[in-house]
């Protein structure tokens, strides 16, 4: 088991990292000219010598630093002679930094990156939508080191995990704790959305996926089961067939919740709250950064005003996501997941099957889900009502 482990740029998490397998941590400037796979309010203030210590730190312990160069899209500035040469100053920076390890989402960028800088170990990530035998062996034919499989779809997809693996004799990691739901059609949206929302162009970013699929999942627990997750006791299930590098979200969290799925993975065993390993439910300490910070990234006058997004603010405060809760409302027993859970996944294609004739995550949830009523209850009213906002045109007042 080799773990790759998000960072929060914490210096004191450092040390504490290191007496488990983490081999790597991930991370990138919340906002510069080329994106990355979260929007900038979710990252931590970072300054070059901040990354430069901490990096340094990581160093000592002999867990290398992956910086993330994984934006969906590059907005067709990559085509300029301005993008290029601050490509080419940001590599060099970073290698001066000791930065050894690149991920990527875009095959163009692989490639650039290859030609000017070899010497790189270039991931691709999840973005890449590396779903497929072909599509692995073309990544690593543009020459990527190591392989990020699309977990959000074929986590649970034996077949094909296993087809991938024989495909290719490079790294391969899986994402072990995310919330997407499998084969979602907001995906390319959420990705594409997050990409110009960290590219450092200040424009306003509302999350109308977001608002969409945590909808969803509460009017529907059974998806919080059909997330393709990995509980901790189940990764030699993947290792047997060859999968030995595991991710593990989310940047910019407290160093106790980090450190909690760290845990959690490392020894393979948790029998407690699952929705504490998975994104995005409770935090009993918040970040530090947040009030000035999502000031600067939510107040844009010019595109809406700024009273109007109050109820969005009351519903980042309720989910958790930057705020303090003093409780998770969300809650999958781990006791109450089958031991045998991936067992059921083995005898079914679930791309190919209909939830409604099958419901075998439905069944379990049934068991082991469970939602505060009154979380359930108002945020669901304010999840409709903000989204309504969007769609109608109230927020804008057109």
């Amino acid at each position: 088991m080799k773990l790759s482990v998000a960072a929060n740029y914490e210096f004191d998490l450092v040390s504490q990292l290191a007496r488990y397998p983490v081999v790597e941590v991930y991370g990138k400037f919340p906002a510069a000219f080329v994106g990355g796979g979260r929007p900038s309010y979710m990252g931590t203030p970072l300054t070059r010598s901040d990354l430069a210590v901490y990096v340094s730190l990581l160093s000592r312990q002999n867990i290398a630093f992956n910086y993330l160069l994984n934006s969906s899209c590059l907005g067709n500035r990559e085509w300029s002679r301005r993008w290029q040469r601050k490509l080419m100053r940001l590599l060099e920076s970073l290698g001066s930094m000791g930065i050894q390890r690149l991920t990527v989402s875009t095959p163009y960028l692989l490639e650039r990156i290859k030609a000017a800088f070899p010497e790189f170990y270039v991931k691709a990530g999840v973005y890449a939508q590396i779903d497929t035998p072909r599509r692995a062996r073309s990544w690593k034919d543009l020459g990527a080191d190591a392989l990020t499989v699309e977990s959000f779809s074929i986590n649970r997809d034996f077949a094909t995990l296993q087809a991938i693996r024989e495909a290719v004799d490079d790294e391969l990691q899986l994402i072990a704790n995310h919330p997407c739901l499998p084969n979602c059609q907001m995906q390319p949206y959420h990705q594409n959305g997050f990409a110009h929302s960290s590219d450092g162009s200040r424009r306003l970013f509302l999350d109308y996926c977001f608002l969409s699929c945590t909808l969803q999942r509460l009017e529907d627990p059974s998806l919080l089961v059909k997330a393709g997750w990995i509980r901790p006791e189940d990764l030699d299930c993947y290792e047997a067939l060859g999968y030995e590098h595991f991710k593990l979200l989310e940047r910019g969290i407290p160093s106790a919740e980090l450190l909690k799925r760290v845990r959690a993975y490392a020894g393979r065993r948790f029998t407690g709250n699952l929705a504490e390993l998975i994104p995005p439910y409770g935090f009993k300490e918040p970040p530090e950064k947040v009030k000035l910070w999502l000031l600067r990234h939510f107040v844009r006058p010019g595109q809406v005003n700024p009273l109007k997004l109050r109820p969005f603010y009351t519903l980042m405060k309720g989910q958790g996501l930057l705020f303090a809760l003093n409780r998770n409302p969300v809650r999958i027993d781990a006791t109450k997941i089958p031991a045998d859970f991936l067992q059921g996944f083995q005898d079914r294609c679930c791309s190919r099957l209909s939830c409604r004739e099958c419901r075998y995550c439905e069944e379990i949830a049934r068991e082991a889900v469970t939602i505060d009523t009154r979380f359930q209850l108002e945020q669901s009213a304010q999840l409709r009502e903000a989204r309504q906002q969007l769609v109608d045109g109230r927020l804008w007042s057109v």
